[in-house]
């Protein structure tokens, strides 16, 4: 299946055209794989999903699990997480309360010994104002380091410890600061602000050299702005991109999957 595309970003990002991901099949299933290991962020507008329509799109591209935040899934797919401001009937929020300001900069899961390799973000309702999703290129911040930082950095491994929503064992994990792809070679910025340290250099060592890499990181011709409309489907590969939950006003609900991969394809923090 060749799906037709308009770009988001001249560097990477497309937006899918005539799709309806209802009828996910494994054709789709493997040319949506193809396309966000390709182009890091896939957006497919005007789709209609219920929970079990995500379920079984995740599904489609590979193992889909339960996220670490339990309190805020949906009753029917606990793979399927909530994301939201409203509260329901018996005034109690839907979702895990969100605050309204500004997201800090992340991948998914990183905190796990196997990070979720893909993700997808699903609006139901776009905030009046503000609300969307920024994205930051990895592999754009990777290739801006001068190269002896690149030869610095090639081997180093960097910290995480889940936060406090996660509903997991408080403990440390290291994960390879630069990620390479298997199947196209790109390599990648594994960093972002809530890393804890860099393994083998000291705390202020660490967050000089993490404030270092930030700094070509999250250059602002690196990032995607995206603005939510109702029925918004985004689907993008967590090696390839950090992101963030822009400010906002007024309702907000979006709906998450994680999907964990092997390694022949995408790029795997181990």
């Amino acid at each position: 299946m060749i799906f037709r595309t308009t770009s988001l970003t001249p560097n990477y990002g497309v937006e899918v055209h005539d799709i309806d991901l209802t009828r996910i099949n494994s054709e789709m299933a493997e040319a949506i794989l193809d396309s966000v290991n390709e182009h890091a962020l896939l957006l497919f507008r005007r789709q209609s999903l219920h929970d079990e329509d995500i379920y079984t799109l995740s599904a489609a591209l590979g193992p889909v699990e339960e996220p670490a935040a339990k309190i805020n899934h949906s009753p029917r797919f606990k793979e399927v997480n909530y994301i939201s401001n409203l509260n329901n009937s018996e005034s109690t929020f839907i979702g895990a309360p969100i605050t309204d300001n500004d997201g800090g900069w992340h991948t998914d899961q990183a905190f796990r010994k196997n990070p979720a390799t893909l993700s997808t973000l699903f609006c139901i309702i776009a905030p009046e104002k503000g609300g969307g999703t920024s994205f930051c290129s990895t592999h754009m911040g990777y290739e801006a380091l001068p190269e002896t930082l690149k030869k610095r950095i090639e081997n180093m491994r960097v910290k995480y410890l889940p936060g406090k929503i996660h509903e997991v064992e408080p403990f440390e994990v290291t994960h390879p600061l630069v990620l390479t792809s298997p199947s196209t070679g790109r390599k990648t910025l594994y960093i972002s602000p809530g890393t804890r340290g860099i393994d083998g250099l000291d705390e202020a060592e660490s967050r000089a050299l993490k404030n270092e890499l930030l700094t070509y990181q999250l250059r602002q011709h690196h990032i995607y702005q995206h603005n939510y409309r109702m029925g918004d489907m985004l689907i993008y590969d967590n090696a390839q991109l950090l992101h963030k939950r822009d400010a906002y006003k007024g309702p907000r609900f979006l709906k998450i999957t994680r999907v964990f991969l092997s390694s022949d394809r995408f790029a795997i923090p181990d």
